[in-house]
């Protein structure tokens, strides 16, 4: 294996460098040379990649879905792909189709997959080269009082959850709230102004849960596994689930169980079943073993 480099593709490599980076360090000690590239990075990047790509010394590791698409077209390669989750795209028909085909004609390659709900679909129509690793992995972080509700998003996601969130915020009149991690105040202030909510912008990762000790997790997105909800996880933090993501994230199969909130969402209990499941260390050698599994 110390012959072999290993290409690590994403749109950006600041993406590899953020939920990645565990696995890059190991992979770093597995391989002679480890290659992270970003498709959109720079222009020249993309002549780079396809060097790299087309070598037979090189195996490529995917890591979101352009990057997986671009991966899959190399069919005869052998190399990992991890799939996050079909998100927004899952009720796309043609695209779920397009995904079918090109898995199938990339028999020599390793799926991961961190949805439990997409996992369980495309086992049961490919069969073989699918496994099921949940996220990429919490790490533990400092946290703020649990009387406090946190919402880790992104400005591109609070649309689709926005009436997951609300729904929960009618429950939560009583408590703080605090969204973090969105820049776009304008719009948050806009898609919000009948609710009381604290925005914190930018946060250092290990700083995300410092202003409060509960985290919610709601639907709408349709994401893989949630960074943030492993490391809430991990964290020990209580964790305020919608009941459509329990089931999607698998968490029943990690040990996980739910008792009653309200009529959508519950909290999550036994994290400490879970957390043995979804920490980094555990995920990433995971990781590792699957991909030089396929060498």
């Amino acid at each position: 294996m110390k012959k072999i480099q290993v290409l690590m593709i994403n749109e950006k490599t600041e993406l590899n460098n953020l939920y990645r980076s565990f696995l890059l360090d190991l992979l770093k000690k597995e391989f002679i040379k480890v290659y992270n590239c970003g498709l959109f990075d720079k222009k020249k990047n993309i002549f780079f990649i396809l060097l790299k790509i087309l070598n037979p010394k090189v195996i490529t590791v995917s890591s979101n879905l352009i990057s997986n698409i671009f991966s899959l077209v190399f069919f005869w390669k052998r190399g990992t792909v991890i799939l996050n989750g079909m998100g927004r795209y899952r009720g796309k028909i043609f695209l779920r189709i397009l995904i079918l085909i090109l898995f199938k004609l990339n028999w020599k390659k390793i799926f991961i997959i961190q949805s439990y709900a997409d996992f369980r679909y495309f086992k049961l129509k490919l069969k073989k080269n699918f496994f099921w690793v949940p996220g990429s992995g919490g790490s533990k972080k400092k946290s703020g009082l649990k009387k406090n509700f946190l919402l880790i998003q992104r400005d591109d996601k609070i649309k689709n959850i926005f009436l997951s969130v609300t729904e929960l915020l009618k429950i939560l009149k009583s408590h703080s709230f605090f969204l973090v991690g969105c820049k776009n105040k304008k719009k948050i202030k806009l898609l919000f102004k009948s609710y009381k909510i604290n925005l914190v912008e930018w946060q250092h990762p290990n700083d995300i849960f410092l202003k409060g000790g509960s985290c919610i997790q709601p639907t709408g997105y349709g994401e893989g596994f949630p960074h943030s909800l492993a490391d809430a996880i991990v964290s020990d933090l209580d964790i305020y689930i919608h009941n459509k993501e329990f089931l999607r994230y698998g968490l029943h199969i990690l040990g996980g169980k739910k008792i009653f909130f309200s009529n959508n969402w519950s909290k999550l209990i036994g994290t400490k079943k879970i957390a043995d499941h979804v920490n980094l260390s555990k995920v990433t050698q995971k990781y590792i073993s699957l991909i030089t599994k396929n060498i």
